[in-house]
């Protein structure tokens, strides 16, 4: 019988021709051989093509053969081509045992198992039973009940190799290897032969295994249960069910563990003609929070949409597993650690659409002391695509890499590209205030990070300089603080920074800190100092007396983790009017112990200067070329093979003269050192 099928019934008389030549072959002595066949068998979604059917009968026993060429469900081909042979029993209904199948072309690849099938009727129903083992498949049981109306239920259990499963459903890589175990079980019903009405399924995976050839993702011991069910009503839907018990998996730069308790999935799924949808999905992860999500994925082409929402999650776990991978190893963001509890939903379409989060009693530290913040409280809402927003923040306390800052309350403006103060706002600082006139940020392209400008008021210089293990200072200093901008770990400014201190004027600029919360950070910058009186300055390093004004400029300075590596410095006096120049006994001993001598000597010189508390000075001045850790000394003159540092005046004319030009700069800072502690000598400093 040869001929061509396009609906289900031509199957069924198909199958019944089939039966109907089983049955003649058993009554008719001599009969050898039976060939059914039919270029074409087609129902609702499937089609099959090339089919042939051989019964061949001896004293042995009968044998049945059956071939399939391609057979296709929608646009998927479930086989190239297929063949059953076995031992036919009819002696109950029909059954087909000691058989042996072979596929090609199977998503599974060449197939080769051995199973049996069994065909009965019940009273007014059809059964069939199908078992077969296949190395590459695994294993599978199933059975179906029909009606005579077409009523059919079915059931069935089996296990499979994650890797064939992995390969059938392209699920990963061809390239990626995959191993583990899958058991699953299904139950079913429907109508008509052919279309499903319900179906409800279980899988559970124990140690599964895959990885790139790169690395870059892995899974290890991973353990997963999987539960549904779906109902047919002119499009499918139902539930899933997930729980993950075991194992860790690597996805770069993320790497999860399974937690003590399992994590929880489940959702509403549904199945339209363009897209698989997840909604009213929850999650719960132990350790980490709990929250609900949703998910649009389209299957003909378009972008994916997914919505996070009512998130409550541990600050801690979410920053160290969630957010620091993403930060640049090394950069001031992997460096940091978070406390507290945070709020939130996120949408994203194609990237991050929008964000809402209300942050509670947070906190945000690094190891080394660079950033400590704490009682940290946040809400807010952006949008891409949206007008702008308000935003709050607000903190406790903070540190600055060891200076304390006051506590916070900033109201912000957010747009698609990132925020800005709503109005200025002042921060306690070291007993004064750092007010800022403007603050903004930026999070999109190539210029992302943040700009200020505001000014520094009444700063304690004395606990500024304990705080930075700094000669102490004393007095208040004040600054304008221009356009100053961070970008990807760098400090730059457009202009001046000015600031006000010992009476004079302290300029930097051309400022630039490179790498400022990682563990080397880099400066760069010129300064500019005018009119800085001497006394208060001298007063503070304990140096010894010395009244008049001093200029100076510090080109090309290079400090690395806050230590100096290059600079060339200049400093000198200038006659001002008004202000006299003298200096002390203990100060000379201190320019002439800075300037590599050991003192004033001679007892009768020493015992003569001491009668004199100052002495008038013309010219007062040094200058130090710093590079490759060897400082190169100047001063206001050269006299003979020396450098002039102090140049006196009047009686009795008190001169320092230095001679070791070239000094290891840690020397010079020991020189400085106990100029700064040691009390006067008698000496001559030559």
């Amino acid at each position: 019988m040869h001929g061509r099928s396009r609906a289900l019934p031509i199957a069924v008389r198909w199958s019944m021709a089939l039966c109907l030549g089983l049955a003649i072959s058993s009554m008719m002595a001599g009969a050898q051989t039976l060939e059914i066949s039919a270029a074409q068998v087609s129902g609702a979604g499937w089609t099959a093509q090339r089919l042939r059917a051989t019964l061949t009968t001896s004293a042995q026993g009968d044998q049945l053969s059956l071939a399939a060429g391609v057979v296709q469900a929608g646009k998927r081909k479930l086989w190239q081509r297929a063949r059953l042979r076995c031992k036919l029993d009819t002696a109950q209904g029909w059954a087909c045992r000691q058989g042996f199948l072979a596929v090609e072309g199977s998503p599974w690849g060449a197939l080769h198992g051995d199973g049996h099938v069994q065909l009965r009727q019940v009273g007014g129903s059809a059964q069939a039973m199908l078992a077969l083992r296949a190395a590459q498949f695994g294993s599978a049981r199933v059975q179906v009940q029909s009606t005579a109306a077409g009523q059919w239920r079915l059931t069935g259990a089996g296990s499979l190799p994650v890797a064939g499963l992995v390969h059938a459903f392209t699920l990963l890589p061809a390239t990626w290897q995959t191993s583990g175990q899958a058991r699953w079980q299904v139950r079913a019903r429907g109508a008509s032969w052919a279309k499903a009405r319900q179906i409800v399924f279980a899988l559970q995976g124990g140690q599964l295994q895959f990885s790139s050839p790169d690395g870059l993702q892995a899974a290890q011991g991973v353990a997963l249960q999987l539960q549904g069910d779906g109902v047919y009503t002119g499009q499918w839907h139902g539930t899933a069910r997930m729980r993950w018990t075991q194992g860790g998996i690597l996805w770069s730069p993320w790497y999860w563990t399974a937690p003590a308790a399992p994590v929880r999935v489940q959702t509403r799924w549904q199945q339209t003609a363009k897209s698989w949808q997840l909604d009213q999905g929850s999650i719960r992860w132990p350790g980490l929070g709990q929250g609900g999500f949703a998910l649009n994925w389209p299957t003909q082409g378009g972008v994916l949409r997914w919505r996070i929402r009512d998130m409550d999650v541990a600050m801690a776990p979410l920053y160290a597993n969630w957010i620091k991978p993403l930060a640049p190893p090394g950069g001031p963001a992997a460096q940091l650690q978070a406390a507290g509890q945070v709020h939130f939903s996120v949408a994203g379409e194609g990237g991050l659409s929008a964000l809402k989060w209300d942050l509670r009693n947070a906190a945000i530290s690094s190891p080394g002391g660079q950033l400590a913040v704490t009682g940290v409280h946040s809400r807010g809402a952006w949008s891409r695509t949206g007008k702008t927003s308000d935003a709050m923040l607000r903190w406790q306390s903070a540190e600055l890499y060891h200076i304390p800052v006051g506590p916070l309350r900033a109201e912000l403006v957010l747009n698609p590209q990132g925020f800005q103060l709503q109005q200025p706002f002042t921060l306690a600082l070291l007993g004064g205030e750092l007010h800022f006139r403007h603050l903004a940020a930026r999070w999109a392209g190539p210029r992302s990070g943040f700009s200020m400008r505001g000014d520094l008021r009444g700063v304690s210089m004395a606990q500024l300089t304990r705080i930075m293990h700094w000669p102490p200072f004393i007095g208040t200093a004040s600054a304008t603080i221009p356009e100053l901008q961070y970008h990807a770990g760098d400090i730059t400014t457009s202009g001046v920074l000015a600031a006000q201190v010992f009476g004079g004027e302290v300029r930097v600029g051309d400022l630039h800190i490179e790498n400022f919360f990682g563990v080397l950070p880099l400066l760069r910058a010129n300064i500019g100092i005018a009119g800085l009186r001497l006394k208060p300055l001298t007063d503070a390093f304990h140096f010894g007396y010395i009244s008049g004004v001093l200029n100076g400029d510090v080109k090309n300075l290079t400090l690395l983790n806050w230590s100096p590596e290059a600079f060339q410095a200049q400093f000198h006096t200038v006659p001002v009017h008004g202000v006299s120049q003298k200096i002390s006994y203990a100060a000379v001993q201190s320019l002439t112990r800075l300037g590599g001598g050991n003192g004033i000597s001679g007892f009768f010189q020493g015992m003569f200067l001491r009668m004199f508390k100052t002495f008038a000075y013309a010219h007062l001045g040094m200058g130090v070329h710093l590079k490759g850790g060897v400082a190169e000394l100047s001063g206001v003159a050269t006299e003979d093979s020396g450098f002039v540092i102090l140049q006196g005046q009047g009686l009795p004319r008190v001169d320092i003269v230095g001679y070791n030009r070239r000094v290891d700069w840690d020397e010079l800072l020991a020189r400085l050192k106990t100029a700064m502690h040691s009390g006067a000598q008698v000496g001559t400093g030559e």
